[in-house]
């Protein structure tokens, strides 16, 4: 199952960096493609933390993530807090109650299981470390850093209200919070999974490596797209994001 999954993600990647970085339109209809990649990133990386720490770990990990984000996305689409004033298009579905798409949530568990699996220890029972979470929340916010002018100006994800041009007419208070809940998120993550062993030989070698992998393919798509339409400032946050995955890559 994690391979079909894992095939069906590799085939819509591709079709999405061409599609959205080069203006390339399929001679059939895509738009439900936004959505279905969100939904499957993060199905992806749920079924690989069952593999990896176990089902309740996992759906109990899961359910954090996906009910303070959606919390967190409700209150700032209704109050302009903590995030700044945006509003939802419809080109993500369903949407939820308070205007935020389902497929948002699981975008979130990308982030934060992405991100915890280039920084989590290996030994059992060793939670992350303050600078860890630090480290690990700067990760996600360079990446939003990157989806922003993508998700706001190009594919017409959500709308900010006008505030001016510091980032692409994009609220510094933004990523202020997007990094302050991403440390609360990964700390979360961190007390449900990090008791457990993780045995190289144990799970499917794709389990061990879609985490790291589907973050750092995210940063490269992004990357590519902001590349190709001139948002320059976004492909920084990506080279700044993958400075940090290198330096956890060479510790383990």
């Amino acid at each position: 199952m994690l391979r079909i999954l894992f095939a069906m993600f590799c085939l819509l990647y591709v079709l999405a960096v061409i599609g959205v970085a080069f203006d390339v339109k399929p001679p059939f209809p895509m738009d439900w493609a936004a959505s279905f990649l969100l939904y499957l990133e993060g199905v992806l990386l749920l079924l690989a933390a069952a593999f990896l720490y176990g089902r309740r770990r996992a759906i109990q990990a899961g359910l954090l993530v996906i009910i303070f984000s959606y919390l967190a996305e409700t209150l700032g689409v209704t109050t302009g807090f903590p995030f700044g004033r945006y509003v939802y298009t419809s080109v993500l579905l369903p949407p939820l109650p308070g205007g935020v798409p389902l497929p948002v949530m699981f975008a979130w568990v990308l982030v934060i299981f992405g991100v915890y699996g280039w920084v989590r220890s290996l030994r059992p029972g060793f939670r992350l470390s303050l600078f860890d979470i630090l480290a690990a929340g700067l990760a996600a916010v360079l990446l939003d850093g990157a989806i922003e002018p993508v998700a706001a100006h190009i594919v017409d994800y959500w709308r900010w209200a006008p505030v001016g041009s510091v980032y692409y007419g994009i609220p510094l208070v933004n990523f202020v919070s997007w990094f302050m809940l991403a440390c609360l998120l990964v700390w979360l993550t961190d007390r449900q999974f990090a008791p457990v062993q993780v045995f190289r030989v144990g799970p499917p070698r794709l389990a061990l490596r879609l985490p790291r992998l589907l973050f750092a393919l995210s940063l490269l798509m992004f990357g590519l797209i902001d590349l190709a339409h001139g948002y320059y400032g976004g492909c920084v946050c990506v080279l700044l994001s993958g400075l940090i995955l290198l330096a956890y890559a060479r510790r383990r």
